[in-house]
């Protein structure tokens, strides 16, 4: 690119190229899987708090769930660093195909936006991961865990961020559309003819 174009190329591409490097595969979520342990004990902390909450006999030692004195994993690939990097992915898709990747307000909420729905998602998989294992419900929990349930956790996971882009977009339009109403009546000459005093 820089030997066709040179910086100026480089420059009118860089966001096409970001793309390319973010989906290409490489190694980073496996290099950096040492330093996801506060994730993985997060995830089992909440995924024991809800439990808790529904009733469920259920214990917490790290990243170790205990269901019915069944241990259940949080493992490093657990905790849902893929689906994180996708997730941020389709953000910056959205963003750009919305033509919104220059505000830096929404660029900053979808970022935010799509970080809480897929640690958010992610714990309420692996609490029911821990309930299926724990209560021997093994295929239930293969079809969760490794079939299409887990694809279906997905596509469901990324929908909801299409969703929040489209509900910005909703409201960012509205708060345009009052905007430009205030706007029109303020900028109207008052008639002080037709004004019944």
């Amino acid at each position: 690119m820089i030997w066709l174009k040179g910086i100026p190329g480089l420059k009118l591409n860089w966001f096409p190229l970001v793309l390319i490097f973010l989906g290409t595969p490489n190694s980073i979520p496996y290099l950096i899987t040492p330093y996801t342990l506060p994730l993985q004990q997060f995830i089992a902390s909440v995924a024991w708090f809800l439990l808790t909450l529904l009733g469920v006999n259920t214990q917490v030692d790290g990243i170790y769930l205990y269901v019915n004195n069944i241990p259940v994993e949080v493992a490093p690939y657990c905790a849902g660093l893929k689906m994180l990097f996708t997730s941020l992915y389709v953000t910056l898709l959205l963003l750009d195909w919305t033509g919104n990747l220059k505000n830096k307000g929404r660029v900053i909420t979808l970022l935010v936006s799509a970080v809480t729905i897929s640690v958010t998602a992610n714990i309420i998989r692996n609490t029911f991961l821990a309930v299926f294992h724990g209560n021997g419900m093994h295929n239930a929990f293969d079809i969760l865990h490794e079939g299409w349930g887990g694809d279906l956790y997905s596509v469901g996971m990324l929908g909801t961020i299409v969703g929040t882009n489209w509900l910005l977009d909703r409201f960012s339009g509205n708060s345009q559309v009052v905007e430009e109403a205030n706007n029109d009546n303020l900028e109207e000459p008052f008639n002080y003819q037709n004004d019944p005093q």
